[in-house]
């Protein structure tokens, strides 16, 4: 991996990478009615609403900060947007569909892989 940052959790820093455990989608909220002619009215109430999807493999310290974030409420997110020249964006998220897997048995308490996705909270 590069020394690019591309995600950080409450300022830790996760080891994802484009097409290596780092894919951000960008979906908008929209109300769509229909007039009594038929005519189809799309009201676009937010756009760009991030979904960050999130798989990497660590150690078993690491793995407790991971297991600590999905319990919480919220987290602060700073996530690579292409978009925005280069910069990290920032927004308040939670955990959602978090899983692990081991990977491999150490002495210090394996190797795991983690997947989760971040969704954003809503707050403008």
């Amino acid at each position: 991996m590069d020394d690019k940052i591309y995600l950080k959790i409450d300022n830790d820093v996760l080891p994802v990478e484009p097409n290596k455990g780092y894919s951000l989608s960008l979906s908008d909220y929209d109300n769509v009615n229909k007039t009594e002619a038929g005519t189809s009215i799309r009201e676009v109430t937010r756009v760009d609403i991030p979904s960050i999807s999130v798989s990497f493999d660590c150690d078993a310290e690491m793995l407790r900060d991971m297991r600590k974030y999905k319990s919480k409420p919220s987290v602060f997110v700073e996530y690579y947007d292409p978009s925005k020249s280069g910069d990290l964006s920032q927004d308040e998220m939670y955990v959602k569909g978090y899983s692990e897997q081991m990977l491999a048995d150490t002495d210090d308490g394996g190797i795991w892989r983690v997947k989760f996705n971040l969704e954003d909270l809503g707050n403008v």
